[in-house]
């Protein structure tokens, strides 16, 4: 019986040796899988950190942005206003005075139709010494009257008897007779002629006088002509029909 006893004791010493020994393996694995587990945590935590930081640097520098352009905007908002004061300082420097403000341009456009008729009569008068000094040579070579030569030569006529309001008012004075002049040599060559101008004194202005029809002499009336203007300024065209009669005693046409 004590050898029983013995051997159970033994068996139940070897059952519990092998049961540490197999128990033993298992703690090691799961520990293993524990630390695997704790560094994947620490390592998005890690990641999470990171994220964080570059969010606030990102506001941090929106923020930033956002302060400089409000700085910008006041800087140019005073510049404005500063350039605004200054314009309308020499706007005020440069006003005339109010009683004066009406009566400037009157004055202008007077100052520049005496100028120009100033001009007209001194192309009138040298017009005059050419015919008669013409006339004289003809009259003493030929030995006939010089009046006819004079009257050709020297008749110059005022522009606004070739030319209308619409036409002169584009025109500078000498832009004017050449238009004027225009309108002459249209008129000599009849129905279909067309005389061409081109401004000596601006680029960019051109002209043009075409007679378009005839009326012929009836009873009492005179012969008659309807003669087209056109002006081009800077490449915007003017048209302005109008109607040329002969008018005794001269043999010349006149506006009507």
């Amino acid at each position: 019986m004590l050898l029983t006893i013995a051997c159970g004791a033994l068996c139940a010493a070897g059952l519990s040796a092998h049961e540490s020994a197999g128990q033993a393996p298992a703690k090691q694995g799961k520990t293993a899988a524990q630390e695997r587990y704790e560094q994947e945590v620490r390592d998005a935590a890690a990641a999470r950190a990171r994220y964080e930081a570059e969010v606030r640097a990102a506001e941090a520098a929106r923020r930033r942005y956002e302060e400089e352009l409000a700085r910008s905007n006041r800087r140019r908002a005073e510049y404005d206003r500063r350039m605004a004061q200054r314009e309308a300082r020499a706007a005020a420097r440069n006003r005339p005075a109010p009683d004066r403000q009406e009566a400037a341009p009157a004055r202008t456009a007077a100052a520049s139709d005496r100028n120009c008729e100033e001009r007209r009569e001194r192309s009138r008068r040298r017009g005059r010494d050419v015919g008669g000094f013409l006339g004289g040579i003809a009259g003493g070579v030929i030995g006939g009257p010089a009046g006819g030569v004079a009257n050709v030569v020297g008749g110059l006529l005022p522009v606004g008897a070739l030319i209308g309001e619409a036409i002169a008012s584009l025109l500078d004075c000498e832009e004017q007779q050449q238009a004027a002049t225009a309108t002459e040599e249209a008129v000599r060559g009849g129905v279909g002629t067309t005389a061409v101008w081109r401004s000596e004194t601006r680029p960019g202005v051109t002209g043009s006088s075409t007679v378009m029809a005839a009326e012929p002499a009836a009873g009492d009336t005179e012969p008659c002509l309807t003669v087209t203007d056109i002006v081009i300024v800077d490449g915007e065209e003017t048209r302005a029909p109008k109607r040329m009669c002969r008018r005794p005693p001269s043999n010349r046409y006149v506006r009507v």
